[in-house]
């Protein structure tokens, strides 16, 4: 019954308009492509605030070993001691942890998986140039 209400409608506006039914759908796909993408794209510039105290500096040494190492070119240790402590948590509560993470490494772009931050924030806050703290292999 839907499928020939929709296939009238079809039928009726490309008579109307002088419009093929082709050109309508491809019309209305485009349309709701463009919301998708307009939806999408205020999901990904939502910055969320990560969570300090659920990330386990272990798992983070794990995930960098396991994905980021190798598309980051970086060490454990070269990659904590990037920034101190504070700079670490000026960083998170600035909300742009992901970024810096995607700053030092751009090729993690397609690949990271915003569950990573609060680990691997642990991970560098544990681990960075002022805690005195040597990350082991």
């Amino acid at each position: 019954m839907k499928k020939n209400l929709i296939f009238f409608i079809l039928i009726s506006l490309s008579n109307a308009y002088d419009i093929k039914p082709y050109t309508i759908i491809k019309s209305i796909n485009d349309t709701l492509t463009l919301k998708r993408l307009i939806y999408q794209d205020k999901n990904i510039t939502t910055i969320k605030p990560i969570d300090m105290s659920i990330g386990d500096a272990t798992k983070g040494k794990n995930i960098f070993e396991k994905y980021i190492k190798f598309y980051c070119g970086l060490t454990n240790d070269k990659f904590t001691i990037i920034h101190t402590q504070d700079e670490w948590e000026d960083i998170v509560e600035a909300g742009k942890f992901k970024e810096e993470i995607l700053k030092l490494c751009p090729k993690l772009k397609k690949i990271y998986n915003d569950k990573w931050s609060p680990h691997l924030y642990q991970f560098a806050y544990e681990y960075a140039s002022d805690s005195g703290n040597v990350p082991y292999y």
